[in-house]
């Protein structure tokens, strides 16, 4: 049978079939072959402050790769640094190379501060009222949360009745029921993202519910999260009824806290500094298919890191957090100050990161004594931008709906804090819902598409009309 005519299910049972045995690497038969588009690398400079690309996908099928899991031999020096990775492995005729499979953890609070605000107080900031009265509330708009599950029933005690996709759900094996999970983190970023999309549909995509043994319960593998990617991928690009629009927002309030969670820079598997990654291609590959993705800056910052930072907080935001294709969101307070914690650039894929900061550190959900860390941050600005996608759509045919725009209208409508402009501790200010609700709109569309073209009238209409003299409670205002 041709690869063309054959189901990914077979090709993938085809790939495992045809896995050769590699010295000094136990593969793991449980973990399904996941394709991996090519990667081309590009010329960049070395100086900090560029912000180029790094990398492009490559869409030649020569180009692409499988990626499987095993466990491999590590040799190391006196020094304690890296010199064999079955060395001998990376050598057999069809093996590429082999890369680290980073542990994962929830970006989680700094302990000891107090909450300062609540939820409400953020629904003003953000101006919540006035998106909803524009339809800006995150219907039919899919929000992944990539974490370590939701609790639906502990959401709607709470006040949040956002919709629930199971079918669309995911968690590894015997990582538990999506929608029911342990009340823990994910749960937490459920609601927050629920501030601002309070009708947005839910995915449980319970990436660290991983059973395999680690240090913590939500401990993770990055090659889980390659599982899990595919998997929103390929809702992404199923087929599409005429006229159906398909909005995807994921939430990633995870990462890495330590360079030695991976191999040294440098070397073939490296994770925080490799743009050629598997993870990191995926996640190219997910941004390409019109999902707009968040990530975390992390907890690695200079006044109070997380214990887990081991005082490492320079260039801390790592990996996939500092992608050029993802937004990259930093934590700030309900008076607009930065919150200690909060990871500072340049990132190590991306210099220019973070993007973007969002409130945390406030009372909301109740699942801790605070909703906090770049954990809490992040899904207050993945509700907002699922917000925008309410009336913004991404259309596969329209490059002005695509993630890339979406990033674009985020960063330039943000409130400038710190320099003038991008820096790297705010990147380009606090995510703006008030301007947002007075800016978007659907770009010009083709009649071709009746629904599109009618939603783009409606839009015209409400964006024309008098705007009401709002209070001053309304708009945020901080002292620089």
């Amino acid at each position: 049978m041709a690869p063309e005519a054959m189901s990914p299910e077979a090709v993938a049972a085809a790939v495992r079939d045809a896995v050769p045995a590699l010295a000094g690497i136990e593969i793991d038969h449980t973990f399904p072959p996941v394709p991996i588009p090519g990667s081309i690398s590009l010329d960049f400079a070395a100086d900090p402050q560029d912000v180029s690309e790094r990398f492009a996908l490559s869409e030649s099928p020569e180009d692409a790769t499988y990626i499987i899991r095993g466990e491999v031999d590590v040799q190391e020096n006196a020094d304690g640094e890296v010199i064999s990775v079955a060395a001998a492995a990376e050598r057999t005729d069809g093996a590429v190379a082999i890369y680290a499979d980073v542990a994962l953890q929830p970006c989680l609070i700094c302990p000891g501060s107090p909450p300062l605000g609540t939820d409400h107080d953020l629904e003003r900031l953000l101006c919540v009222e006035r998106l909803k009265s524009r339809g800006m509330d995150g219907r039919g708009v899919m929000v992944a949360i990539v974490d370590t599950g939701i609790n639906m029933a502990y959401l709607n005690a709470h006040g949040k009745t956002p919709a629930f996709n199971a079918a669309r759900s995911w968690a590894p094996p015997g990582g538990g029921t999506p929608g029911s999970q342990p009340v823990d983190h994910g749960t937490m970023c459920a609601f927050d993202a629920c501030i601002a999309a309070p009708h947005c549909t839910l995915l449980d995509i319970s990436l660290l519910r991983s059973h395999r043994p680690g240090s913590t319960v939500m401990e993770g593998l990055l090659s889980d999260g390659v599982l899990a990617y595919s998997h929103l991928l390929a809702i992404m690009r199923a087929p599409r009824r005429p006229g159906e629009t398909r909005s995807m927002v994921v939430n990633n309030s995870w990462g890495m806290f330590h360079p030695s969670w991976d191999f040294p820079v440098g070397h073939p598997g490296n994770y925080s500094d490799n743009p050629n990654h598997p993870f990191s291609r995926i996640v190219a590959s997910l941004e390409r298919s019109g999902a707009d993705i968040l990530f975390a800056a992390g907890n690695c910052g200079r006044n109070c890191p997380d214990g887990r930072c081991q005082g490492v907080t320079t260039r801390a935001i790592y990996g996939a957090n500092s992608h050029p294709q993802v937004l990259c969101v930093a934590g700030v307070d309900v008076t607009g100050a930065r919150v200690g914690y909060s990871a500072i650039g340049p990132g190590r894929l991306s210099a220019q990161k973070p993007d973007i900061s969002g409130y945390t550190h406030f009372r909301g959900s109740g699942v801790f004594g605070a909703d906090g860390g770049t954990s809490a941050a992040t899904p207050v600005v993945t509700g907002v931008v699922a917000a925008v996608r309410s009336k913004f759509p991404s259309l596969p045919t329209v490059p002005a709906t695509s993630p890339a725009a979406v990033r674009n209208l985020i960063r330039k409508t943000a409130l400038d804090r710190g320099l003038v402009g991008f820096d790297f501790e705010f990147g380009w200010g606090i995510v703006n819902g008030c301007k947002l609700s007075q800016v978007v709109r659907l770009p010009l569309e083709s009649d071709e598409i009746p629904e599109v073209a009618a939603l783009e009238k409606e839009i015209m209409a409400t964006i024309e009309e008098p705007q009401p003299q709002e209070t001053p409670a309304a708009e945020p205002a901080y002292a620089r």
